[in-house]
C-alpha cells in the first residue's frame, strides 16, 4: 500500500508546484504606499512577467563495472576523484627492505583529508590486502601488510567507498622484500660430528 501512495503524493506535489510556478503574479501599492504582491488580481494591480523557472538536470552517473577486487575496469571510476594528492612517501620506489617477518609499512599522504565513508587500503600486486583505515581527519596514515613473501612487489595506496569501489589510487611503487631463508648458505643445519671410537 505505501508503495502506491508515495508516487501519488509526489505526483500531486509536483503538479501543485508546477501550477504555482506558472501562476500570474500581480503587484500594487496600498493606501500607505506599501508594495503588495499577490497571485490574486486587484483593481489597481499590474501583472508581472516572470522569467522562466530554472531547471537543473541531474548529472548522469557513469556505468561502473567491477573486476572482482572493487576496482573500476576500462578506466571508469566509481566516483569522481576528490583528492588532489594521494602518494606513498615511504618506502621509496625501488627500495630494498629486509624483514624476516614479511612486514611492510606504507606511509601515505592524502590531500585533502579523507571524506567520511571512505577507507584507505593497501594494494599489493593488484590485490587489496590488510586492514582498511577509516577517515579520521588526518592527511597522513600508516598501512601495514603482514607476512609478505620475499621478492619484488608492486604497492599502491587505494581509497575505496563503503561499497568497496575504488575512488582513487596512488601511483604504484616497486619494493624488494628480503627475508631470511633456511635455504640460505650457513642457515642449513649441519650433521652432528661423529663420536670418536672407544
Amino acid at each position: 500500500m505505501p508503495k502506491i501512495i508515495m508516487p501519488i503524493l509526489f505526483g500531486t506535489a509536483f503538479a501543485l508546484l508546477s501550477t504555482l510556478a506558472t501562476a500570474q503574479i500581480y503587484t500594487w501599492k496600498d493606501a500607505e504606499g506599501n508594495t503588495i504582491f499577490s497571485d490574486q488580481p486587484h483593481p489597481d494591480a499590474q501583472a508581472i512577467d516572470l522569467p522562466p523557472t530554472n531547471v537543473v538536470q541531474p548529472t548522469r552517473q557513469p556505468a561502473y563495472q567491477s573486476n572482482g577486487y572493487g576496482q573500476p575496469e576500462d578506466g571508469d571510476t566509481a566516483e569522481q576523484a576528490s583528492y588532489t594528492s594521494l602518494n606513498i612517501v615511504s618506502p621509496a620506489d625501488d627500495e630494498s627492505i629486509r624483514s624476516n617477518e614479511g612486514l611492510l609499512n606504507l606511509q601515505v599522504q592524502i590531500e585533502p583529508a579523507m571524506d567520511a565513508g571512505h577507507l584507505l587500503r593497501a594494494e599489493l600486486d593488484g590485490q587489496l590486502v590488510g586492514p582498511a583505515l577509516p577517515a579520521n581527519g588526518q592527511t597522513s596514515a600508516t598501512l601495514s601488510i603482514n607476512n609478505v613473501d620475499r621478492g619484488t612487489h608492486n604497492l599502491s595506496a587505494v581509497v575505496v567507498n563503503a561499497r568497496g569501489e575504488v575512488v582513487q589510487r596512488s601511483s604504484s611503487i616497486t619494493v624488494h622484500l628480503q627475508r631470511t631463508s633456511i635455504n640460505q648458505p650457513g642457515r642449513q643445519p649441519t650433521a652432528p660430528a661423529p663420536k670418536p671410537a672407544p
